[in-house]
């Protein structure tokens, strides 16, 4: 509020001419204070629709975030299932591999076995023919030199 000392006492009460000029101030007054917080309205508000702009740019923001955070999910969750999947493929491919060397392996052990007692027959057989060949020519000779 402003202060006004030249209000005059006159017969009456004050002067009127006084009294309308105090008026007229106030109102100059009070409108100056009216424009002034019209003013500071129109900004908080031109403010306020900047953040409810910002606002919802920030919950699209955050729903796409959200959106793709869930596919990211999905698509890390499928890769670790697929991952899963052919890990337990390569596994049986491997135990799979495994049995059948096992069994070639016991198979050419058999086979081995199998062999050698052949060559070990056969070998025996093969001496005891050589020493009955040595019998005989350790026979021959003696009758050859007998003679």
């Amino acid at each position: 509020m402003i202060a006004f000392k030249g209000l005059k006492k006159v017969l009456f009460g004050y002067s009127k001419k006084d009294v309308i000029k105090y008026i007229e101030l106030l109102n100059e007054d009070l409108n100056t204070h009216i424009h002034e917080k019209d003013r500071q309205v129109i900004e908080i508000l031109m403010q306020n629709n900047a953040l409810m702009k910002r606002l919802e740019q920030l919950n699209k923001n955050q729903d796409e975030i959200v959106h793709t955070l869930v596919h990211a999910r999905n698509a890390a969750d499928k890769i670790i299932t697929d991952a899963r999947k052919q890990a337990d493929n390569i596994l049986k491919d491997v135990i799979s591999e495994k049995e059948i060397q096992t069994q070639q392996y016991e198979q050419c052990k058999e086979e081995f076995e199998k062999f050698k007692k052949a060559v070990t027959k056969t070998s025996k057989k093969f001496i005891k023919q050589a020493e009955s060949i040595k019998n005989d020519c350790d026979e021959a000779y003696k009758i050859n030199q007998g003679r």
